[in-house]
This record gives C-alpha cells, sequence and structure tokens, in this order.
C-alpha cells in the first residue's frame, strides 16, 4: 500500500499522471496553459489537498479551496504548483507548518511605514480601507523547494495562494521572474518566527 498523498511530501520531480493516479483522480487534458509551454491541472479534490497529512479542502460562500499542479505537456512531470485557501484558520495551520518543515527568510504582514496604498482608478487608499496583504517566503535547503506565501483580504474576501517552485529549475526560474516573487531581496523582513 503506498503512503497517503501529501503535497508536503513533492519534490517536483514527479509524474502528473501516476502522482494523480495515486488518489485516484484522472487528471484529464488540461484547459489552461502557462505562458511557458507548462499545463495547468486544477483539483479540489480533499485527497490532492493535503499538507502534512493536513486536510485543506474547504470552501466558502464563493470559493473552494483548491491545489493547481503546473506540469510540462512533453513528459507530464511536475514543475510546480500553488495551493488556494479562503480560509483564516485553515491558513494559520498551514503557516505553522511550514514554519516546521522550512526556514522562513522574509515575512511583512503590513505595508512599510510611510507606504500608501493606490486603489485600481489612482486614489489613495485611506489606512482604515486597506487590506491585509502578506508575504511570506521559507526556503527548504535539503530539497530546493521555496514556498511563497500571499494573503489578502478579509472575511469572505480573504484568500492565500502558495506557491511551491524549486528555483534551480527552468519553470522555477521563470515562474520567479514573471510573478516578480523575488521583490522580498531588497526589503527588510518583519522578526521571523
Amino acid at each position: 500500500m503506498s503512503p497517503p498523498f501529501d503535497l508536503a511530501k513533492l519534490t517536483l520531480t514527479e509524474n502528473l499522471p501516476q502522482l494523480m493516479g495515486a488518489i485516484k483522480q484522472e487528471p484529464k487534458e488540461a484547459k489552461d496553459e502557462t505562458l511557458f509551454g507548462y499545463e495547468v491541472f486544477k483539483s479540489s479534490n480533499p485527497k490532492a489537498l493535503r499538507f502534512k497529512n493536513i486536510d485543506f479542502s474547504g470552501s466558502t460562500k464563493n470559493n473552494v479551496n483548491q491545489v493547481l499542479f503546473h506540469y510540462d505537456e512533453k513528459n507530464k512531470m511536475l514543475a510546480g504548483y500553488a495551493l488556494n485557501i479562503y480560509n483564516e484558520q485553515q491558513t494559520k495551520k498551514l503557516i505553522g507548518l511550514l514554519n516546521e518543515i522550512c526556514t522562513p527568510v522574509f515575512k511583512r504582514i503590513n505595508l512599510p511605514k510611510g507606504s500608501i496604498e493606490i486603489d485600481v482608478e489612482g486614489n489613495e487608499v485611506k489606512p482604515e480601507n486597506t487590506e491585509r496583504k502578506t508575504y511570506c517566503v521559507w526556503e527548504n535547503k535539503i530539497t530546493g523547494l521555496s514556498y511563497f506565501l500571499t494573503e489578502t483580504g478579509f472575511g469572505e474576501n480573504f484568500v492565500i495562494e502558495l506557491t511551491v517552485l524549486k528555483r534551480s529549475t527552468q519553470f522555477g526560474k521563470e515562474w520567479i521572474t514573471t510573478k516578480v516573487l523575488d521583490w522580498y531581496k531588497n526589503e527588510k523582513s518583519e522578526p521571523l518566527p
């Protein structure tokens, strides 16, 4: 019997059809394709939403927690994944688990002192209307994986995205550059746990 599926154990060297076969979910041909010739397989299957053996499935009124697997369309090898969660309690649990398996390297919960937020029309957002924005990064020196967590909103508009990449791969380099995930490298972190 194979061990239960666990996102925390992925090394980003897995074959996606075999990986999904282990949880009895058929990764049908993806309809979404990334900019780099990779395909995306989305799943809200509770068996695919396990991290350190904790179930992160669930939904809100408007959203369902899901994981997006990015994989090479030719060899079907996993290149990275993103976990989207819409529940604050689950997010706190996930952050605790990440602190157990990785080294935190950056944390920012609020805008830097003196910063202002601009809305889509270019107007300054009043401080009382500013959404919480959290950005945290963890590195796992053993696996070479980087974990980028972006948290925005509150209440029904709350969402986090945990993006997991291997910096040394072509996909990892391109994704980090395109999504500007390394913006924090020239910033000062808030105190780390």
